[in-house]
């Protein structure tokens, strides 16, 4: 087999796999833009993902790391 139609192809699969992950990726696309969204969520003031984080709050700091305030003296 010549180099010429190795590169030929190795051109030819790329372009097939690349046309056939493009169509994979637009019929995910569709799927899942028809799904209805859940309206229960949407409906409430909770936050969906995140808590929300005061600076400066204690009870923000419940999960933080505990301090130790003689490490500086040593």
């Amino acid at each position: 087999m010549s180099i010429n139609a190795l590169l030929s192809t190795i051109i030819l699969v790329t372009f097939i796999v690349t046309v056939v992950l493009a169509v994979g990726s637009y019929v995910a696309y569709k799927v899942r833009e028809r799904r209805q969204p859940d309206t229960s969520r949407i409906a409430s003031d909770e936050p969906v993902f995140f808590e929300r984080f005061f600076p400066g709050d204690p009870a923000g700091a419940a999960g933080a790391a505990p301090t130790e305030p003689d490490v500086a003296a040593r």
